[in-house]
């Protein structure tokens, strides 16, 4: 369930294995602290059905437990009904009172599946997304001039409407399912190791940077351990579901603010579970959590709100980098760690790429470009 700030859309759905084929009975209750206005579109339920969920339910092994643990997470966009449901209010929907102005709700169509789903509009509003992914995010390509992403046409008066992020063309599940799975159908052995070692290159970079690892750093300057004290300052759950934490051990530092971002995992880090965890991934906050949500990560982590909104990358170090180059390239580049060769691939070059991602997010003129000085300094040798 997405809960954004009034006057934003919400959106609510679950999804729900049987084995035996019995019916199922959802019962979702909505409690108000003060007498509020609310409105709905489409409430529906029934039998899901779509060529992806039966291939997966097909299937055997991990992963397909992990995609199909994972698919509430596209409710309700992942709800192709098969067979329709029926939906009963305590107070019977059509004895309600219309409401003297009606609520507004914009809707986009998908590329794919050709369903009208609804976004919210209205400059940062675009942040709080429903059923699509927002399309240019960095602050350098905002306001979005895509077509179709950026710029959208009624299809009845033939009117546009000009957005600041924009949207992806495919809706959040047909992007996953029938976009991305046709490129990427499954991470091999090889992209995962590729991943764990970009992933520990950029750690020693920030160890390097920082003048030593920001765990042992937090230790000498608190006498505290990190995760101790990130697990009781979050008041030993999860953060993200609330999840109750039984140990330290139970938990997952989460950086914040992604280690892709190359922001270290120091004492403003989050406690969640191994799932929400996996889940935000290196999603920046402002991508993962809702408003309600950034405003109490703020108040536990000390971070300001205008910076957990913000999904730049660590400026400090990328200037401190842009000061050492030399060490960089001469010291940091060449130590048996970073010229590794693994499954054809240098852990110096991926952490070179992923740096130059990072820096591409910087709103200035005068980037790095760390690849072109690594082709080039490896050219004169």
């Amino acid at each position: 369930m997405k809960q954004f700030v009034s006057p934003n859309w919400s959106k609510f759905g679950s999804l729900w294995r049987s084995d035996t084929g019995a019916r199922k009975t959802i019962r979702v209750t909505f409690t108000a602290k003060s007498v509020v206005k609310i409105a709905f579109w489409r409430l529906r339920c029934g039998i899901v059905s779509h060529s992806h969920l039966d291939h997966w339910v097909a299937k055997k092994g991990a992963r397909t437990t992990r995609i199909l643990a994972n698919m509430y997470t596209f409710s309700p966009e992942a709800h192709f009904f098969g067979k329709q449901g029926s939906v009963r209010s305590s107070i019977p929907i059509t004895s309600l009172p219309r409401a003297a102005s009606p609520a507004t709700l914009t809707l986009k169509s998908c590329n794919r599946c050709a369903r009208f789903l609804p976004i919210n509009i209205g400059g940062d509003k675009e942040r709080n997304h429903l059923s699509f992914s927002n399309h240019c995010v960095a602050a350098h390509r905002r306001p979005c001039r895509h077509g179709g992403f950026g710029i959208l046409k009624n299809a009845d008066t033939r009117s546009t409407l000009s957005l600041v992020y924009g949207f992806q063309l495919e809706c959040r599940y047909c992007k996953k399912f029938e976009v991305n799975a046709a490129h990427n159908p499954q991470r091999t052995t090889a992209q995962m190791k590729e991943d764990g070692a970009r992933r520990r290159g950029l750690e020693r970079l920030l160890e390097s940077l920082y003048g030593g690892s920001p765990q042992l750093i937090f230790r000498h300057a608190t006498g505290k351990e990190l995760a101790v004290e990130i697990w009781e300052k979050f008041s030993r759950r999860c953060f993200s579901c609330n999840r109750r934490l039984v140990t330290a051990r139970k938990m997952q530092l989460d950086h914040t603010r992604p280690l892709a971002l190359l922001w270290p995992l120091d004492g403003s880090a989050t406690a969640l579970c191994k799932k929400c965890n996996r889940e935000k991934r290196d999603r920046p906050p402002a991508d993962f959590y809702n408003a309600n949500q950034l405003k109490e990560l703020s108040r536990i982590t000390g971070i300001p709100l205008a910076v957990l909104k913000d999904p730049s990358p660590n400026h400090a170090v990328l200037t401190q980098l842009g000061k050492r180059l030399d060490w960089f390239f001469d010291t940091f580049m060449t130590s048996a760690k970073m010229v590794r060769v693994l499954d054809g691939k240098i852990t110096g070059e991926l952490v070179v790429k992923a740096i130059d991602k990072a820096d591409s997010l910087r709103n200035i003129n005068a980037k790095l470009n760390l690849r072109s000085l690594y082709d080039a300094r490896r050219s004169r040798k």
